[in-house]
């Protein structure tokens, strides 16, 4: 009950010296920028029987370029505003489905606005591409507001195995190399309901993994679990920070683990899975540059990075990660087990970022 101006005026301050220290400290990951071009033969390669499908904002108009079978084409599809538009409709909907509260009405208009404006989008980046993607695996690379966009909720894709990329070289660079062998990291926030069961039941499928949960789930004791992880989900509030996205963060029991965090990681974990609301934003800054937790994440070297980019009920998401883990653990990549978990249940919000 107490005044927070006294606390919020010290933490501007703390967070101000923080950023001026990041300033000065080389990022781990500058090494392997340099000479980090793309190269379009050897990304039709790795794509095989994948479509890549980039979209690209031109003034008022919205293009696809898509490589599919090494043939590299451009497609025009629509006004850019129609569909950042309709992304902002079907995100609200989606906000207003995930509250249990709300009467019989709400809830109606809710679903009527989903449908229709999933439909419209489908019919806006999707229709015009139907015969070049047919019914391939899916990694598209998104422009501005459309970064925000939950994929998998569009008709066309329902069902479908696509991941959400940065960049076409960043999917080409989180795709190569060997699998790691790594531990698994297990770890429940605070002021979650559900999540400590959610630990629970999926550590029955990791007997070996480091599982965090109440007191013990502290950020140095997270980041040192993490750290070399071959896997690492993270079940907690995500708090996504628009006027400082390298201060977003995750809530562990003794507060954030924020961007900043991460950066100071020796080794990121392979695969991450965020159980969290919003963890999947990424601020859009001029030349299409992502800030924030999934974006960083990506950044320092994660291959795929599981997350959500809509606010998602407590409840019905336990059942789907058990799911969507028994497909891992049976050898089924992150992308496709998304895929199918997502259609079979109806849970909205979560898309696969990076390798997939």
């Amino acid at each position: 009950g107490r005044s927070g101006t006294e606390l919020r005026q010290q933490q501007v301050k703390l967070e101000s010296a923080v950023r001026a220290r990041a300033r000065h400290a080389r990022g781990p990951s500058a090494s392997r920028r340099r000479g980090d071009t793309l190269d379009v033969k050897s990304l039709a390669g790795q794509l095989g029987d994948r479509v890549l499908l980039e979209l690209i904002r031109n003034g008022d108009d919205l293009y696809a370029v898509t490589v599919v079978d090494a043939r590299v084409s451009m497609h025009s599809l629509c006004r850019y505003d129609e569909a950042t538009t309709e992304t902002t409709a079907l995100r609200f909907a989606l906000t207003r489905l995930s509250h249990t509260t709300g009467s019989a009405r709400v809830r109606e208009l809710a679903v009527r606005g989903r449908a229709v404006a999933a439909d419209r989008l489908d019919s806006l980046l999707l229709a015009p591409l139907r015969t070049v993607l047919g019914d391939r695996p899916l990694v598209v690379v998104p422009t501005g507001d459309l970064h925000a966009l939950p994929w998998s909720v569009l008709p066309s894709l329902v069902g479908r195995s696509t991941v959400v990329a940065p960049s076409a070289r960043l999917w080409q660079r989180a795709s190569s190399g060997e699998g790691r062998v790594g531990g698994v990291a297990l770890v429940a926030g605070p002021r979650l309901d559900h999540a400590e069961d959610e630990i629970s039941a999926l550590a029955g499928c990791y007997p070996e993994a480091v599982v965090l949960t109440g007191a013990a789930a502290t950020a140095d004791a997270v980041s040192k679990a993490v750290d070399g992880a071959r896997l690492a989900h993270v079940a907690t509030h995500g708090h996504f920070r628009s006027d400082n996205p390298q201060f977003s963060a995750l809530e562990l029991a003794d507060g954030p683990l924020t961007v900043y965090d991460l950066e100071r990681l020796h080794e990121p974990p392979e695969t991450v899975v965020l159980s969290a609301c919003d963890s999947g934003l990424s601020e859009v800054r001029p030349g299409d540059e992502l800030m924030g937790l999934a974006a960083a994440v990506m950044a320092l070297g994660t291959r795929t990075l599981v997350a959500s980019t809509v606010p998602v009920a407590d409840e019905p998401t336990r059942p789907f990660m058990q799911a969507f883990h028994a497909r891992l653990i049976a050898g089924v990549g992150a992308a496709e087990a998304l895929a199918v978990t997502s259609a079979e249940t109806g849970l909205d919000g979560f898309v696969c970022l990076g390798s997939g």
